[in-house]
């Protein structure tokens, strides 16, 4: 605990102490010796109250926007330095090409990228635009795909000691997620894609419990994937 966080311990021990002194020594008349208590006892009140909005505040759940935010089409991550990254979703189109450098980096640093992404030939495209804005063109689901199928054999090649693994999907997973250097992001898919989507970013030491728990659902779906 920091020491400004027990000033208020502080002042009451002090306190308490000068009193006692004065009332030993028989120093100070009882006016001074009352005055003197009654701080104290005040200071101890202050500190009680700051005691419990802290514990409040803890016990309180905090707002969803400060747990959730939308998630954009720019970068998910920092990559930096990661040595193992694991991303799953849809197509991943913007993803791979927004992070392709750093996953460069990983695999020419010997590290290990594992990405899912849907079948573009499977059923699954099905599935996918019936959960868009267009349920009858399937096919711009294996368009979006395909292009990124083909920087990942790009990648592939990339000189150096790293791995980079390819699975393929026969379902649409119900979120997107990035996972490397200790934290992972998630992007939460609606049942019907209809406007903005929420994300949230985890942290394996701050937020303990749900990042082993996203860990574990990307573990199972890469597991239930194909392998290309």
């Amino acid at each position: 605990m920091r020491l400004w966080q027990s000033l208020d311990l502080i002042a009451t021990l002090a306190v308490s102490l000068v009193v006692g002194t004065l009332g030993m020594l028989d120093l100070a008349g009882g006016p001074i010796l009352s005055g003197a208590t009654l701080a104290t006892l005040g200071v101890l009140a202050a500190g009680t109250l700051h005691t419990r909005l802290q514990m409040s505040a803890l016990i309180e759940p905090p707002p969803a926007d400060r747990l959730l935010h939308c998630a954009d089409a720019g970068p998910l991550a920092d990559l930096a330095g990661a040595g193992e990254i694991d991303i799953v979703g849809v197509t991943l189109n913007r993803t791979v090409r927004n992070h392709a450098a750093a996953l460069a980096q990983c695999l020419r640093r010997g590290g290990t990228v594992r990405i899912a992404v849907i079948d573009p030939h499977g059923p699954v495209l099905d599935e996918a635009a019936r959960r868009s804005t267009t349920p009858d063109a399937a096919e711009i689901f294996a368009h979006r795909v395909r292009p990124t199928l083909d920087l990942l054999a790009e990648l592939a090649a990339t000189p150096g000691r790293g791995r980079l693994e390819v699975r393929l999907l026969d379902f649409v997973p119900a979120f997107g997620l990035l996972s490397a250097n200790g934290s992972l992001r998630v992007d939460l898919y609606s049942h019907a894609l209809s406007g903005t989507e929420p994300a949230l970013t985890l942290h394996a030491r701050r937020d303990h419990t749900w990042y082993q728990h996203f860990r574990g659902e990307f573990e199972q779906i890469w597991a239930a994937a194909r392998p290309r």
